[in-house]
Order: C-alpha cells, then structure tokens, then sequence
C-alpha cells in the first residue's frame, strides 16, 4: 500500500498547487493515484464534486459522492476503489497538512465535537448559497496561486484555507444531533482532549490502556475518562479500541503481513488475545476478517 505524503506530491505534474502545508488538484482525471487498489494519504483531504456522480471507498467504507456534496477525509484515511457512475463525474481536491491546522483551527473550543462527527459522517451536502461561497474561496486561492508570489504569499494562502475549514466546520451546525457552545476560548479540557488525540495519532493502537495515557498526560484516568467523554460523546476506553482496531483492519486489508506479525507489532500480548480482540470489535477472527467473511 502506498503512502501519500505532501512532500512526496511535489514532483507529482498532476498537482496544481503546493507549498508545503497544502495542495491543491484542479483535473482529477491527471490523478493516477486514485487508479491503484488502496492509498494513504497523510494530510486531511476535502473533496468538493462539481458535476456527475462518483464513488470512493475510505477505510473499507464506500461512499457515494454527487454533485455538490463534499467529502472530509481524516489524516492517514486509506482511499481505494474510486470510480466513475457517470462520465461527467469531477472534483476538486484540496489537502491540508495536519500542522498547518495546529496553531489557530485545533485551539478552538469545541472543535473535537465537529471533527468528530466529520470523520463518521464524511460526505456533506450543501446548499446552493454555501456553493457560492466556496466557489468564491476557491475563485480567490486560484487568483492568488497566478498571482505574482509576495514574501507574505504562503502566509496568504493558509490564511485562506483556515477560512475555508472554519467554513467546513460550520456546516455540521446543520445536524441537529451535534450541540455547540457559544464559548471559543480554548479551555484546559480542550487542550487535554488534543493532546490525547495526538498520542492515539502516534501510538497508533499499540497502547490500549485509558492508565497509560492518563500516565502520558499527567492526569488520574477518572479525569481523562471524564473530559473525553465530557467533549466526544465516547468513552476514553472506546475511542482507544477504536484506533486500534482501525490500525488492525488496515494491516489485514492492505498487507500481506502474517497474522501472527500483525500481533506482535501492534504489541498484543499474544496470538489468542490479539484473535479475541479483533472478534471482539469486529465479529470474526482476524483469518475469516482477512478473507472477506
């Protein structure tokens, strides 16, 4: 499985736009990548469809995506299957490094709630007004990308794309199921939230403990579990198993690694308890998983 970073992109001609920190693809039909059985990617990705209807698969989850509707697809999300249902099927594809967010989107109260909900409801509909307001943003990033470069010209550009998340953001104040606070201050809970976050990005389900995270951040479990479940809705313990069997289903599904490999380098203490894990999240052992059952 290949693994699509935005440094490996800048000697890709099908890209139109990047600095760094994002990328931005204009003719989807350039894109071979989207051709191969699975790729990950590490940036978070928006996909905006202009016309037609398409689909593409993120995860092992296949998603419909038609004419103004947008796709979020987290970091690391695996894409495979992509396919065209009707010829005039395009997209805009716009990808954002992860640090590029960290100093302004991720320190806004709340913001965990919405990123969640985006990551198990990734395609959005939106309306006709909130098209033209996004064409109007995309309108804008393009004049600038032809523009003549300032010595402020990649500050610009983040500037703009922080707009467009908020943007994004706001539209899953449609969904009455989510309930926002008026406060943006980022408060201690916020931060810790983050920061538990980012230590399950990094572990990547090889800690599976709510203890040895609460040890990491230097907080009693009772806390953390508190505070988790206080700004996601899920438990600590839920969202730990979580990574961790996303982590399972990607080696299962795009590696040719052995079971019993898969085990040991996601630090199970055996063969039998990493099979009754996997049963346990996903209804069958991880052979019958492998094989499609």
């Amino acid at each position: 499985m290949k693994k699509i970073s935005i440094e490996y992109l800048k000697n890709e001609d099908y890209v139109d736009y990047i600095d760094g920190d994002l990328f931005i693809i204009e003719d989807v039909e350039k894109l071979p990548t989207i051709k191969m059985d699975a790729v990950e990617v590490e940036a978070i990705i928006v996909i905006f469809c202009t016309s037609g209807v398409g689909q593409v698969t993120m995860n092992g989850t296949r998603h419909q995506l038609k004419r103004n509707q947008l796709l979020l697809g987290m970091p690391h999300t695996i894409y495979s299957n992509y396919m065209k249902l009707t010829d005039n099927f395009d997209v805009k594809i716009l990808g954002i490094a992860t640090r590029a967010l960290n100093s302004s989107v991720f320190m806004t109260k709340n913001i965990w709630k919405n990123f969640y909900f985006l990551l198990n409801n990734p395609v959005l509909d939106v309306n006709e007004d909130e098209v033209k307001l996004f064409t109007h943003y995309y309108e804008l990033a393009n004049m600038k990308i032809h523009s003549e470069r300032s010595p402020f010209h990649q500050a610009i550009m983040m500037s703009l794309v922080h707009s467009v998340v908020f943007e994004l953001l706001a539209l899953t104040n449609k969904v009455e199921s989510i309930e926002f606070e008026e406060e943006e201050q980022s408060s201690q809970s916020d931060v810790l939230f983050r920061n538990f976050l980012e230590l399950l990005a990094e572990y990547e389900g090889r800690v599976r403990s709510v203890q040895e995270y609460a040890d990491m951040l230097y907080v009693s479990p009772k806390y953390l579990s508190s505070v988790v479940k206080q700004l996601s809705g899920r438990t600590a313990l839920a969202l730990i198993h979580e990574t961790t069997i996303h982590a399972i289903v990607r080696q299962l599904k795009y590696t040719n690694k052995p079971i019993k490999e898969i085990s040991d380098e996601m630090k199970f203490p055996s063969l039998s308890f990493f099979g009754k894990f996997v049963k346990t999240q996903l209804g069958v052992s991880p052979k019958k998983f492998r094989k499609g059952g």
